[in-house]
């Protein structure tokens, strides 16, 4: 069932509300990592100093669900580089989840990067993910194994336009 949601960019007044939502998907919702990356993501990383400074310079960019005045989920997006623009997380908190929220999150990503004038979105998906990227018409382009922080990575993208110069070099 689909639920009245608002797609919008992270702004600094609710980086608090989202970091709690982001730390709270990180604990619970990404299997394949031990509590130590997550520590190690949270306190060294994905900090809201970091989320902070990528804010004001540009090279992540956030966009949050909200329902209800609510942070409802987010999807981190890399700065696209090379015509790609890669999303770095994606997460919708359970209570909130099988109502297309996810999916609008993923829409948007694709809007923006289309904007930008990126001729293709990527994602590294866990396992248990890997239907709901499907669903959401992202093709399964490989399987990484044992990558980054030791776990297996669904790899998934879907080209959205040409690739272009001026796009690809793009600051």
């Amino acid at each position: 069932m689909e639920i009245e949601t608002k797609i919008e960019r992270l702004t600094y007044n609710d980086l608090e509300p989202f970091f709690i939502v982001f730390n709270f998907l990180l604990k619970h919702d990404f299997p394949g990592y031990t509590p130590a990356v997550v520590n190690y993501f949270l306190e060294k990383v994905y900090t809201k100093t970091a989320f902070n400074y990528w804010l004001n310079s540009g090279w992540k960019i956030v966009f949050i669900a909200k329902f209800d005045q609510k942070i409802a989920g987010f999807a981190v997006i890399d700065k696209p580089y090379g015509g790609v623009c890669f999303c770095r997380w994606l997460g919708v908190l359970p209570e909130y989840r099988n109502k297309k929220i996810g999916k609008k999150l993923i829409e948007k990503w694709i809007d923006y990067a289309r904007d930008y004038g990126c001729h293709k979105v990527e994602i590294a998906s866990q396992p248990e993910a890997k239907g709901f990227y499907q669903k959401c018409g992202l093709d399964l382009e490989g399987k990484r194994i044992l990558s980054y922080f030791g776990i297996d990575q669904f790899i998934f993208g879907k080209a959205i336009g040409r690739p272009s110069d001026l796009a690809m070099i793009k600051d």
